[in-house]
């Protein structure tokens, strides 16, 4: 039917085989989106997240990022488990949070913390704060579209890749003990930038003086003296702008 509705009013009649390599993508993408609800568990929904196709896309509105259809499971029997248990409902919530980060990354997609916010109907901060706690006390970062894609103002991958070098890991270790893996370019730029920062540091130049001689952002040159401070206390010692009482973000 498509075919004819191509032939006869869209002027394919002489490009049958354009025609019907057209109508081939459009049903491979329509079948992609519409699966069948006997395919769905119960608790489960679909959900389109943003392509992991190794691009950032930085200043695209999201009409214009490639997007990939998910299947998440937004109930888990998990969960149902741990609440009759007596779980506290804040600590169902951020392994939901988890749940859902994982399974899109693991079907070529990944969430931001405003899907999340969406999905479960809470407030983005919220959403940070519990993604926050998850990868502090797992010791792990979440693949969100902050740490995957660089988008918006995390720096929490890269400051989790110095935390590991600095505890004696090298670069190659480090790309698959990040969650997600990272490339070993990606990894040596991370070390390699944490090492101008401590240069600058002994040579007594403040956080604020740093970003620009780097341009670096400010958050990520915050999180590198915080480590610096953590691992060579030498340098809070020497450098004039990272005495104890002072604010190491001014």
């Amino acid at each position: 039917m498509l075919l004819q509705l191509f032939l006869d009013e869209f002027g394919y009649e002489n490009k049958v085989i354009f025609a019907e390599a057209m109508i081939r993508r459009i049903l491979e993408t329509l079948y992609a989106f519409l699966v069948p609800r006997a395919f769905l568990k119960p608790g489960q929904l679909l959900w389109m997240a943003v392509a992991n196709d190794g691009k950032k896309h930085g200043g695209q509105s999201m009409k214009e990022i490639p997007q990939v259809p998910v299947v998440l499971d937004l109930v888990a029997r998990d969960d149902l488990q741990q609440l009759a248990k007596g779980e506290k409902y804040i600590n169902v919530r951020r392994q939901r949070h988890a749940r859902l980060l994982q399974q899109a990354f693991d079907q070529g997609g990944v969430l931001s913390q405003g899907d999340l916010a969406c999905i479960n109907l809470v407030s983005r901060g919220l959403i940070g704060l519990d993604i926050g706690y998850f990868q502090k006390t797992e010791h792990r970062l979440l693949p969100y579209r902050g740490t995957v894609q660089d988008a918006g103002g995390t720096v929490s991958h890269k400051a989790e890749a110095v935390r590991l070098f600095e505890n004696g890991h090298l670069e190659p270790d480090i790309c698959t003990l990040l969650s997600p893996t990272h490339t070993l370019a990606a990894v040596e730029n991370y070390v390699q930038s944490y090492k101008n920062v401590l240069k600058l540091l002994r040579r007594g130049f403040s956080p604020l003086e740093i970003s620009g001689i780097l341009s670096m952002s400010k958050a990520l040159v915050v999180a590198y003296v915080e480590i610096a401070c953590e691992h060579h206390p030498d340098i809070a010692e020497r450098n004039p702008y990272l005495h104890p009482d002072d604010d190491v973000s001014v």
